[in-house]
């Protein structure tokens, strides 16, 4: 019988974690994005780290400071984020750890290039074509132009079926079901969103059901600052913009966070 596949929750279990590398506990970066591969069902396909990853998900004046001035100082056209492969993450818990050694990545370079490619019958092979997994890579966004950010997925409004305010988007729902990245482990679908009626910063996991521990009293203060808290999955979303989600189904019709 197999197991069921692990649940997480974006902004409670990922952004903003620390990553560190399993072969020496080195602290590489911390998670400020998501990268998402859309569809009919989205999966996350790489952390994002850096100023550029974590200016446009703050968002205002803050976030806009925070781009430019990274900008002025690198000398790149139109730099991305940093960015982590998911196929390298071993471990999601208090923090994200990933593997990949630099040594023999740099050795394994040399060996492609200075001696598998000299070997008759082995001249298409090419540096590039070597297995890599570098743990940051600097990147322009605009070479990945058929990805999303998760990031902007959280805060936005969310309207009914007749247009009518339902609330706010405040944390995304990840099911490990998706596509197998590299060969290794299946990635983390985008299975929904969290819906508060009055946006009030993080649930660090109140929302959820029974059966957690956790302080009554300040459970019941988050859960009234943020009002009802409803869970729509991903095929009752109707259509999403740059600011607005819209569902296909009315509020009373979404499934209660106690439930999940």
């Amino acid at each position: 019988m197999s197991e069921p596949a692990r649940v997480l929750h974006a902004r409670l279990h990922l952004l903003d974690r620390q990553v560190i590398r399993e072969s020496d506990d080195r602290l590489l970066c911390k998670v400020d994005d998501l990268e998402v591969q859309p569809g009919d069902r989205p999966y996350v396909t790489a952390i994002l780290s850096g100023p550029l990853a974590l200016g446009p998900r703050l968002g205002g004046l803050p976030g806009w400071l925070m781009t430019e001035t990274d900008r002025l100082f690198r000398g790149e056209e139109r730099p991305g984020p940093y960015r982590i492969e998911m196929s390298v993450v071993t471990e999601i818990g208090s923090a994200v750890r990933v593997a990949g050694h630099r040594q023999d990545l740099a050795l394994e370079r040399w060996l492609t290039r200075n001696v598998v490619s000299r070997i008759p019958g082995a001249a298409g092979t090419e540096e590039q074509d070597a297995p890599e997994k570098t743990l940051q890579v600097r990147e322009r966004w605009e070479d990945r132009p058929n990805t999303m950010r998760l990031g902007g997925l959280l805060g936005r409004t969310v309207r009914g079926p007749s247009g009518e305010v339902a609330g706010d988007t405040v944390d995304v729902r990840l099911v490990q079901d998706g596509p197998l990245l590299a060969e290794v482990h299946q990635a983390f679908r985008l299975a929904g969103l969290l819906i508060a009626r009055r946006r009030a910063g993080q649930l660090f996991g109140y929302e959820r059901g029974p059966g957690l521990w956790r302080p009554s009293l300040l459970g019941a203060l988050v859960r009234r600052m943020h009002g009802e808290i409803r869970y729509a999955e991903w095929d009752q979303i109707e259509s999403l913009d740059d600011e607005e989600v819209r569902l296909g189904v009315a509020w009373d019709r979404l499934r209660s966070t106690a439930d999940l």
